[in-house]
């Protein structure tokens, strides 16, 4: 389990992440590259859409994880 001052420490961190404009367009550039690729699979491609949808989904877990832990580290400092 983590301290209070490590949580509040991942959510200075996160919250950084978030913020940082090259990260944002990153994140942007692989979602649009992903969507690209699965407007060119064939629609029986079952397999390929589901991979693709997997990044997808896998670019979301980040951001939402980096938001939570954020979020977390900033009521864990108002509590101190």
């Amino acid at each position: 389990m983590k301290t209070k001052q490590q949580i509040i420490d991942d959510g200075e961190a996160a919250r950084r992440l978030l913020e940082d404009t090259d990260l944002a367009r990153f994140i942007g550039e692989i979602e649009q590259n992903c969507w690209d690729e699965f407007k060119q699979t064939d629609p029986s491609d079952r397999d390929g859409r589901e991979a693709i949808y997997g990044r997808l989904r896998g670019m979301d877990a980040v951001a939402s994880t980096l938001r939570a832990m954020r979020d977390n580290g900033a009521i864990e400092k108002k509590r101190k």
